[in-house]
């Protein structure tokens, strides 16, 4: 039986919700290219996702209606939320209140089972559980807006509109996207048949990692570090010499560009000049080209992906580092809703075999007794 590290290249089951086409840098939901669904509005492929057709607009009414109307917390879960550590990070947070929600089996909407709709429910909450954590007396929550609308008024304070078009087609971007890690791990999680919030509880804890979701706010770290362009090509000869890596670089999906930082450089470049960002954005870009142009030497073409510059993106709309990946935790959230209901139509637990390197059976020795 033939082992491959990391799962590389393994088929590990089937799906409807995404297509990564890493050879010609393709993305697609439910068949709809990303470039083209980046163009409609977050609610509107957040039911494609979820429901597998895009949605008229009494379903999309529906959707955001039932988002609203169960989209707050009680003063129990915001007492939770107070009692937690000033420091401790929102991905932290996130994966500890997700479990300590109370959700309600009873509900119903359209076809979906209990689980899915308590998945709803917490999809629902994301948001609030994320602007609270930021500023526990920010705006109240306004059942009458849209979803993300909402949540960028309670999370900055303030609703532009432009900022909530540019957030809009970040989180279309990274809803989905096949069998990442997190998404895996949800697979995995759901197959034992556990309940959606442990599902997404230990999503959340698999996108937190620097190599995962976190990739956002290290690549803007490095940057940072970095101090400004000029440095740039310095700081990768001493990365390659040191053999380290520079997150939001490269992609195991894609041989070419992929195909959401191709949407978001232009963002974060037209969001970043000319503000006080411009001197991250242009760091980020003199790292991309430095990377670039080794990794060229060595016969190689290694591209930014979505990861690089999102982090500029978030900043210049007021988004501070340590939420970059709870945002994404938040649009994530959908696509590990969609993969739940597809899997548990043909439930399997999801148990593969590890292939022994250990010593060959041997008998214990002798114990000599005094």
């Amino acid at each position: 039986m033939s082992y491959a590290k990391g799962l590389e290249g393994v088929i590990a089951g089937e799906t409807a919700i995404s297509n990564v086409e890493g050879d010609v840098g393709r993305l697609s939901y439910r068949g709809y290219d990303i470039m083209d669904l980046a163009t409609l509005e977050y609610e509107t492929v957040m039911w494609l996702l979820i429901f597998g057709e895009l949605p008229d607009a009494e379903e999309l009414g529906q959707l955001n209606s039932f988002l609203m109307q169960h989209g707050t917390l009680s003063k129990d879960e915001i007492d939770l939320i107070s009692r937690l550590p000033a420091s401790l990070h929102p991905m932290r947070m996130l994966q500890s209140m997700v479990p300590l929600l109370t959700l309600d089996r009873s509900l119903c909407f359209r076809d979906l089972s209990s689980e899915a709709v308590a998945g709803l429910q917490i999809i629902a909450r994301m948001p609030t559980l994320i602007a609270i954590s930021h500023q526990q007396d920010g705006p109240s929550f306004d059942t009458n807006a849209m979803y993300l609308a909402n949540f960028l008024n309670m999370f900055t304070g303030t609703l532009n509109p432009d900022h909530l078009k540019v957030l809009q087609v970040a989180q279309i971007l990274q809803m989905e996207h096949g069998f990442n890690a997190g998404t895996f791990t949800s697979h995995v999680v759901g197959s034992t048949l556990a309940p959606i919030d442990a599902v997404i509880s230990a999503a959340i804890g698999a996108l937190f990692g620097i190599l995962h979701g976190g990739a956002d706010q290290a690549a803007l770290q490095d940057a940072q570090r970095v101090g400004n362009p000029e440095n740039a090509e310095r700081y990768i000869d001493q990365l390659f010499a040191d053999k380290a890596l520079l997150m939001g670089m490269g992609h195991r999906e894609y041989r070419t560009v992929d195909p959401r930082a191709s949407i978001l450089k232009p963002m974060a470049e037209a969001l970043c000049l000319g503000s006080n960002y411009e001197n991250d954005y242009l760091t980020l870009a003199a790292l991309e080209a430095a990377f670039n142009h080794k990794m060229k030497a060595k016969g190689k073409e290694v591209w930014a992906n979505v990861e690089f510059y999102k982090g500029a993106v978030y900043e210049a709309i007021g988004i501070p580092q340590d939420y970059f990946t709870a945002l994404f935790a938040m649009s994530r959230c959908v696509g590990w809703l969609a993969h739940f209901i597809e899997c548990r139509s043909d439930s399997r637990i999801i148990r593969p075999k590890a292939q022994y390197i250990g010593a060959a059976p041997r008998a214990l020795p002798k114990i000599v007794s005094n």
